[in-house]
């Protein structure tokens, strides 16, 4: 699987940069360094170098002894402020002065390493925005600027640091504030933050706050399912590996992983099917990964069940597929059995719902899920192509997410470059959607893998905001 995508639909420009400011102890936290407090069972300062979407990472900070290994695995460089424990100003001009060659065209992410719930598409929009030649900082809960989650075009940094160097001294013991002040009010744009995207870690407060909003990583693998089931199997290894590397702790994969729609689907699961299980358990064992994807089980008479298998990270649950794809002239009940049950699944304290495909037409079913206590829903696909199918399929992933308050992982096929006869074989357009049907990140028709951060607090404030599963209480549903 090609390493195309991560966590947005396009790739950086070169001329991009992050200054992570990691100067690290806190009073109110004991004099621990707040940059390596996990989160998550991540540290901090690592959390905000992988939402960086970025070529160039800075940390300015001391390296630690964890330091050569977060360095090497998010290409990031440590430098010391100078002189040390200067303040944030000297610490963030340090940064700029370890940027070079880097050009008055590049933009930069300023960004404190204590603020371990940052997201990758948030700080993609802040760095769109600076390629206007404005700067774009997260807006506070207070309706103020966040200084350390910014993008700012490199030349207009570079002139607000010189208005305040000072001779002798450079910018010692000066607060980011003074930076901040050189700037017009028509150069400055705030973000909204949702969730807890804004928040850092000061006090021990901060630190719960934050580890009950921080949800599992989970990684969408958008693959191409071969007819021959050893390379499907060989894909997924691969796609595990991959998962695992990116830091995440569910990978989920596409519907009818194990043999794509079109080929004898009661052979391959007579075949096929426990074994494809016994891999995911033992990949989700190897890289510490939750795995769902797309099987097929016997069933009655000929017929299978069309099922996501579900196993790894202490987790082995089956959802078989309840509504089947009897439209546009495809008949999937001939060949697959319904089932009956919604599955909920739970996976580091956030609760997961299960659908497949054809499932997101019916509202009432990710409404029960989320009744059943799901936070976050995943959704494999082999969606049908044809006339109006992506758009279809994108009004319906927003809607859903909307009906259910929920965020919604939709993992689709990529489509064979020849592909022919009517079994739906995926279209790509694997996305991620907030809880109030906001477009998070999509793939497009080609293979790639998306990664989403689950912040529980987002879904909090989504339900508080349209308390649509408490107002539709006593409606029927599954």
């Amino acid at each position: 699987m090609p390493h195309a995508h991560r966590d947005h639909p396009h790739t950086p420009a070169p001329s991009t940069a992050a200054i992570v400011v990691a100067g690290g102890a806190a009073r109110r936290l004991a004099g621990r360094d707040k940059t390596r407090l996990p989160v998550g069972g991540v540290p901090t300062l690592e959390r905000v170098l992988r939402s960086a979407p970025v070529q160039r990472r800075i940390v300015v900070g001391p390296e630690g002894e964890d330091g050569a290994g977060i360095a090497e695995r998010h290409g990031a460089r440590f430098v010391r402020e100078e002189p040390e424990l200067a303040g944030p100003a000297a610490a963030l001009a340090r940064g700029v002065a370890e940027l070079g060659d880097l050009g008055d065209t590049a933009r930069v992410l300023v960004l404190g390493g204590d603020m371990p719930l940052l997201r990758t598409e948030t700080l993609h929009a802040l760095l769109d925005r600076a390629a206007l030649g404005r700067v774009a900082a997260l807006a506070r809960e207070d309706g103020t600027a966040q200084f350390l989650t910014a993008a700012w075009p490199l030349a207009l940094l570079r002139q607000a640091l010189a208005a305040v160097e000072r001779p002798g001294t450079g910018w010692q013991d000066l607060a980011l504030r003074a930076v901040y002040a050189q700037l017009a009010p028509e150069q400055l744009e705030l973000v909204p933050a949702t969730g807890a995207e804004a928040a850092d870690l000061d006090t021990p407060e901060d630190v719960a706050a934050a580890e009950r909003a921080a949800g599992p990583r989970i990684a969408l693998a958008q693959i191409e399912v071969s007819e021959d089931v050893d390379a499907n199997l060989e894909t997924v290894r691969r796609a595990a590996e991959r998962a695992a590397g990116e830091g995440a702790r569910v990978l989920v994969l596409p519907e009818a992983t194990l043999t794509p729609f079109g080929t004898d689907l009661r052979a391959a699961a007579e075949a096929h099917h426990e074994r494809f299980a016994a891999l995911l358990e033992a990949l989700g064992e190897q890289h510490g990964l939750t795995i769902i994807a797309g099987s097929f089980s016997p069933a009655d008479g000929t017929r299978v069940h069309n099922t996501l298998l579900v196993r790894g990270g202490g987790v082995s649950a089956e959802y078989r597929k309840i509504h089947l794809y009897d439209a546009y002239g495809s008949r999937e009940s001939e060949t697959v059995a319904p089932g009956e049950e919604l599955v909920v699944i739970e996976v580091d304290g956030v609760r997961i719902g299960l659908a497949t495909c054809y499932d997101v037409r019916f509202p009432a079913q990710f409404q029960a899920l989320a009744r059943r206590g799901a936070q976050a829903i995943v959704l494999p696909l082999a969606w049908g192509d044809g006339p109006g199918k992506s758009d279809q399929l994108q009004v319906l992933l927003r809607a859903r997410a909307l009906d259910a308050t929920c965020v919604l992982l939709a993992a689709d096929q990529a489509p064979p470059a020849a592909c022919a006869g009517r079994a739906p074989r995926g279209i790509g357009e694997s996305a991620v959607i907030g809880p109030l049907g906001q477009v998070r990140s999509r793939l497009g028709r080609e293979e790639g893998m998306l990664l989403a951060e689950i912040d529980l607090e987002e879904i909090a404030q989504a339900r508080r905001a349209l308390p649509v599963l408490e107002h539709g209480a006593g409606d029927s549903a599954l």
